[in-house]
């Protein structure tokens, strides 16, 4: 898999951007697995086994580029049930002051976890305080709001800033006022990312009363392999977990049902493309587990993933549709 599994219907352009990230963060690894300059440190991690690790209370903000495997956030402690799982591809902002306990595991596939970590000072804060008020509307890491982690995918800025970032790194003798700057622009173009994701939130919300299945929907678009749960979902929306579940049962329609719909018409697309192995789409879908995926798949669709994507590709070749029966109704998938 050369590209990472969260953006498989990304332009080609930013599947390079990725490789070249990745290749500059492995010429930096090879140098040296961690370092420090001006108001970061930056670590490597590598691991070829499952760790579970326990934090008190982080000291500092961190930023963590997933290159390979998950990484796990249980946020109600370790045997909570509220969780943010990051995969390839994904960033964690994670601001400082608040406890963790988190699971990397590696890639099934490649059977590693790795992920490049950016420890930021304090007074990286105090710079974008500075510098962009209007963004920077409260304390702790401009404007994430800090009680909690946030997930956020790696989009063509962010990825182009990592890189300008990383490859300064490399370079020898390199000012830490160069250094200073091609963060800020990291973080800049991170926080103009989640803005613009609170901003699709609220667009979202602003439908809940006229149509609550668009609303839902349109939120699980943006971010299919998130794991996604219906009080995510409402606090999204600005509505409560009842409030959601009873006007989506004024529909004739569950959560689950329409979750399961938007990351069906997803892995049925890639499926489709004959490009993706299916562990590669029950990842891009939300799914940990391929076999789960596909059990779920059966029973939806009446035959596997891998005959699916078989079937599409010999219609292809004869140059017909060979579409498999539709969906059965919108109801509580169990």
């Amino acid at each position: 898999m050369k590209t990472q599994l969260t953006r498989l219907l990304e332009p080609s352009d930013q599947a390079q951007a990725w490789g070249a990230l990745r290749e500059a963060i492995s010429r930096l690894e090879r140098a040296s697995s961690t370092g420090g300059a001006g108001l970061a440190r930056w670590i490597n991690v590598f691991s070829r086994a499952r760790e579970r690790v326990s934090i008190q209370r982080l000291s500092r903000p961190l930023v963590v580029l997933i290159l390979d495997g998950t990484k796990r956030l249980f946020l109600d402690g370790p045997d909570g049930n509220t969780r943010l799982v990051a995969r390839e591809g994904q960033i964690l902002l994670v601001p400082q002051g608040i406890p963790l306990e988190l699971v990397n595991e590696p890639d099934p596939e490649r059977g590693v976890y790795r992920a490049f970590t950016v420890e930021l000072l304090s007074e990286v804060d105090e710079r974008l305080q500075r510098r962009y008020p209007t963004l920077c509307v409260q304390r702790g890491l401009g404007g994430f709001e800090a009680d909690r982690p946030h997930l956020l995918r790696s989009a063509m800025p962010s990825i182009q800033a990592l890189i300008h970032l990383v490859n300064t790194l490399l370079l020898p003798g390199a000012h830490a006022l160069l250094i200073e700057h091609r963060l800020e622009d990291v973080i800049l173009t991170l926080l103009l990312q989640h803005r613009e994701q609170l901003e699709a939130a609220r667009a979202a919300s602003s439908t809940m009363a006229l149509d609550p299945t668009l609303a839902v929907r349109t939120l699980v678009r943006r971010d299919p392999a998130r794991p996604w749960a219906a009080p995510d979902v409402a606090r999204a929306l600005g509505v409560s977990d009842a409030t959601l579940r009873r006007r989506l049962g004024a529909k004739g329609v569950s959560f689950r049902a329409l979750l399961w719909k938007e990351r069906l018409d997803l892995a049925k697309t890639l499926l489709r493309s004959g490009r993706h192995g299916v562990l590669e789409v029950a990842t891009a879908c939300g799914y940990d587990s391929a076999s789960r995926f596909a059990e779920q798949f059966r029973r939806s669709e009446g035959i596997s993933p891998s005959e699916y994507r078989a079937r599409h590709r010999e219609g292809a070749d004869d140059g017909c549709s060979s579409e498999p029966p539709g969906p059965p109704a919108a109801t509580e998938l169990r």
